[in-house]
């Protein structure tokens, strides 16, 4: 998952696709019916108008860069709509609900009227909006789960609330608010991940706040809690991501980038796994931590099926920059370390890429381990003009199915053959005179977004 800051502290979570916020104790819907969902308001189709523009009426947009798009290689076909905003910031994320349809996530420009988090769900071939739903206060999202579409936010000094809407009709079908009333500080620590059989567990600070998180599996149409569990945590966020048999708490999502080594004592954020079944505590990573030395663990990614967890770590003692180490190490579901393999230099980053574990450390700019074993299968000296290091997980890309994937890495495009490691450009910073921010597909489309615009194309093979 990939929350996005926009407008006013909403942010809306990409990828699969959740919900974020909960609490340890679930209040039943009866008691809190009067309130819950007031912060919010769904819009019909007739009320959010046209989301998209058809290409000769996207307004705003620069003639050279629409020439470039409509110029871009295979995958990418013909461009079919696409909208420009007035700010970056206002730029929308976009994630797909189904085949035909996307959801386009932002703090504004997206509906008329003063909220703070805005979802819209449009065709993506036409634009045309299917509904949309305004929230006021913080919050951190939603997403699509099963046949329901799921927001949750925090309306101001009040309890997190969970709301399902229809994917079909936008009609709210749910809604349950979650805990006492709070006033929720900035930036709160929340996550969440969906699980099979439509769950979501969700997490929170815990009740004496720092240090803890309290987390909790939800049935997101009933508001039933299946378990909750306070446990030990350290670290500015709470990510949590669906590992088959175990749910992993961290401290560090996919976009984050807070690492550092000056911190004024020994300090270890590490990895929790509940059982995703019971919530009972299965297993907590590292196991030991030599005196004096400091631990950071991102997940990069999860082998639901395997129960494995893929992870990056780093190491270092006192603030020392210079004792700093680099590794990529796999769980495996009981929390025992399949394989270990260290990284070159103080600046990498790691992803997860089907069977692959791709690094990235500058030089070299790609490494391919594979991801059972931890062997190298590939390496990449160098990505074109790039010679730092390139972020393979902090970005939503496209994995075409024909052994090559869509990467956005720097300000520009890659198409990289994920047996080999080459990568060839397909859109660039200097040809689009705009950067690239993401790319995502939805059924036979491709969504670029730039720096403040969203397209969508047919895909061609």
């Amino acid at each position: 998952m990939r929350p996005v800051i926009i407008r006013r502290h909403w942010q809306p979570l990409l990828a699969v696709a959740v919900v974020l916020l909960a609490a340890l104790v679930y209040v039943g819907q009866d008691r809190w019916r009067h309130r819950c969902g007031a912060a919010a308001e769904t819009l019909d189709a007739n009320e959010v108008g046209q989301v998209l523009q058809p290409p000769d009426a996207i307004s705003g947009a620069d003639p050279k860069l629409l020439d470039a798009l409509e110029a871009l290689p295979a995958p990418f076909g013909s461009l079919v709509a696409g909208r420009v905003f007035e700010s970056s910031m206002s730029r929308p994320v976009v994630g797909a609900v189904d085949d035909d349809t996307a959801y386009l996530a932002s703090g504004g420009e997206l509906l008329d009227g003063e909220y703070d988090g805005q979802v819209v769900l449009t065709d993506v071939a036409t634009g045309a909006a299917r509904w949309g739903v305004g929230v006021r206060g913080y919050g951190e999202g939603g997403g699509p789960v099963g046949d329901l579409f799921l927001t949750l936010g925090i309306p101001e000094d009040r309890a997190p609330q969970l709301a399902a809407y229809d994917v079909a009709s936008g009609d709210r079908v749910a809604c349950t608010e979650i805990g006492e009333d709070t006033e929720a500080r900035f930036d709160p620590p929340l996550g969440s991940t969906a699980v099979p059989g439509g769950d979501v567990v969700v997490a929170r600070a815990g009740p004496e706040g720092q240090n803890q998180l309290a987390i909790s599996r939800l049935d997101p149409r009933s508001g039933e809690q299946r378990w909750s569990r306070v446990v030990e945590h350290r670290g500015p966020r709470a990510v949590l991501d669906d590992a088959g048999p175990v749910v992993v708490a961290s401290a560090f999502g996919a976009s984050d980038r807070p690492w550092t080594t000056a911190v004024p004592s020994p300090l270890v954020q590490g990895l929790t796994a509940l059982d995703a079944e019971s919530g009972e505590p299965a297993w907590t990573w590292p196991t030991a931590v030599p005196d004096g030395r400091s631990v950071q663990v991102k997940v990069v990614g999860t082998d639901a099926e395997a129960g494995r967890v893929h992870a990056m770590v780093r190491t270092w003692a006192g603030q020392s920059a210079s004792s700093l180490r680099i590794r990529v190490v796999a769980i495996d579901a009981d929390g025992s370390e399949a394989w270990s393999r260290s990284l070159p230099g103080g600046h990498c980053d790691a992803a997860l890429w089907g069977e692959l574990v791709v690094t990235a450390c500058g030089t070299p700019a790609l490494t391919g381990l594979d991801a059972a074993t931890g062997a190298p299968r590939w390496t990449t000296r160098r990505v074109l003009a790039h010679p730092h290091t390139l972020d393979v997980s902090g970005r939503p890309a496209v994995d075409l199915g024909d052994g090559t994937r869509l990467q956005p890495a720097a300000d520009d495009l890659y198409r990289i053959d994920t047996t080999t490691g080459r990568a060839t450009a397909v859109a660039t910073e200097a040809e689009l005179l705009t950067y690239v921010a993401e790319v995502e597909a939805v059924g036979e489309h491709l969504v670029l977004s730039t720096a403040s615009g969203v397209f969508v194309f047919e895909r061609e093979d």
